[in-house]
């Protein structure tokens, strides 16, 4: 779909100088971020705001206007296929079997010992940050201000980045998804999960520092900062080449 895409802007000659695909492999920390103004998905975010919501509209904002195409000439070979795709449709017994192959695969994903921990580190660290982040900010320096911004950013992120992988990989062991066996999907997703766990652990590793002395707080925030240990090597165990996946923009 995203090179489908890419081929769209580039016949009607909306390409510009941003990043293809920078956004699929980021932490979506946008106010963080160094190339916004090169990422196509935070434009079109911004301008869909701006155009009370219509997606059309904020395309056109956000990349401009599609140049007038000449009546009389042939149509390119993108415009030919997106118009043969508007006239497939999918048999609804085919739809039925695409359902269920997804509802086995995530009933899999659910079943992996990698992604019940991700999830019950997601629910703990949530719990914690819900019962104490509040209490904390307070008194808190810029260090502990930063590291419960980080744990509360990346709580939810990371299972959602593993739960990408692994789907990914289950794919692709079953013959669905073909890939390079560095460049692909699943390994890019995990290479985001490693990145947020490795900023979460030290986040959590400072909060833990800092609560030390004060029960039920601290006890939480250590058990949490080693939990985050464990999954963040897990993942790497699972996933042995995802670091050397290279994220556009962000790895060169």
């Amino acid at each position: 779909m995203l090179l489908a895409w890419r081929e769209i802007c580039k016949s009607a000659g909306m390409l510009t100088d941003r990043i293809e695909f920078i956004s699929a492999y980021c932490d979506r920390w946008c106010e963080r971020c160094a190339f916004t103004n090169r990422c196509s998905t935070f434009a079109v975010t911004a301008a869909e705001s701006m155009c009370d919501g219509d997606i059309g509209a904020a395309i056109e904002l956000a990349l401009g206007r599609p140049r007038r195409v000449e009546p009389a000439r042939e149509p390119a070979p993108v415009e030919r296929l997106l118009d043969q795709m508007g006239d497939v449709t999918v048999p609804d017994r085919e739809m039925a079997a695409f359902r269920k192959a997804q509802q086995a695969r995530r009933a899999r994903i659910d079943r992996e010992p990698i992604s019940q921990i991700a999830q019950t580190f997601t629910r703990r660290a949530v719990d914690w940050l819900q019962a104490h982040r509040e209490p904390l900010l307070p008194g808190a320096d810029p260090v502990l201000r930063e590291a419960l911004a980080v744990a509360g950013w990346d709580a939810c992120l990371v299972a959602a980045k593993i739960h990408r992988a692994l789907s990914g990989r289950d794919a692709a062991r079953r013959g669905e998804m073909p890939g390079h066996p560095v460049q692909n999907d699943w390994n890019g997703s995990a290479k985001v999960a490693l990145i947020s766990l490795a900023r979460s652990e030290s986040a959590w590793r400072v909060i833990d520092r800092v609560t030390e002395g004060q029960p039920g707080v601290h006890e939480g925030a250590a058990v949490l900062a080693d939990a985050v240990g464990h999954l963040r090597r897990r993942i790497e165990s699972e996933f042995p080449k995802a670091m050397a996946f290279i994220r556009p923009g962000f790895d060169g």
